[in-house]
């Protein structure tokens, strides 16, 4: 099984290209971004560059364009996982192309930490725990029970999910909704609102 069709065969979701580098799952309401063996180092995985991918010509890759997208709603609170993917190769070769995919397992990624010399974002991903795909979905009752707790910011939500808002992730300052490839922001000390 290739990664474009484990994406949209096995987490409901077509990449917006082959090329992709994963994609956020409405059904799951989860961003899974496909994770390279080779980065991992010790219990952190690379997902994401502040110094944009170039391609052969020069151009910023698109796939970094769209990964920078997805990684706010990733810092916003929404839940990722890391669908593992190996090259076969040494980290320093030129080209990597998918060799390996599990296609039956994720990884939960957590504590989101930026390196400041190396312009570089990891999470921990625990190699040794992994996730059946069909158990991977957000949590809407805890989510919710925690945002209850903000009474302006729960007023919000309740009469934004009258117009068809979704909750998606909650972090400590704000609740993301989704509405048709829209996105709200919570703020959850005074209960305004960020629509982007």
């Amino acid at each position: 099984m290739g990664i474009n069709e484990f994406f949209e065969k096995v987490l409901g979701q077509k990449l917006p290209n082959q090329y992709s580098w994963g994609c956020y799952v409405p059904t799951r309401k989860a961003m899974c971004w496909t994770v390279w063996k080779e980065e991992i180092k010790g219990n952190r995985v690379e997902v994401h560059s502040d110094i944009p991918y170039r391609t052969k010509a020069g151009h910023v890759n698109r796939n970094w364009t769209k990964r920078k997208e997805e990684f706010g709603l990733v810092q916003s609170g929404v839940p990722a996982y890391g669908v593992m993917i190996s090259c076969g190769k040494s980290v320093d070769a030129d080209s990597w192309n998918i060799q390996e995919l599990n296609s039956h397992e994720i990884f939960e990624l957590s504590d989101l930490e930026f390196n400041e010399k190396k312009k570089k974002w990891t999470m921990i991903i625990d190699i040794n725990r992994p996730i059946a795909v069909e158990k991977i979905k957000f949590d809407q009752n805890k989510t919710e029970s925690t945002l209850k707790q903000h009474t302006q910011a729960f007023k919000t939500y309740e009469k934004a999910t009258k117009l068809g808002w979704e909750l998606i992730g909650l972090n400590e300052q704000i609740a993301s909704l989704s509405l048709s490839g829209k996105l709200m922001d919570i703020v959850l000390f005074d209960g305004s609102y960020i629509r982007k």
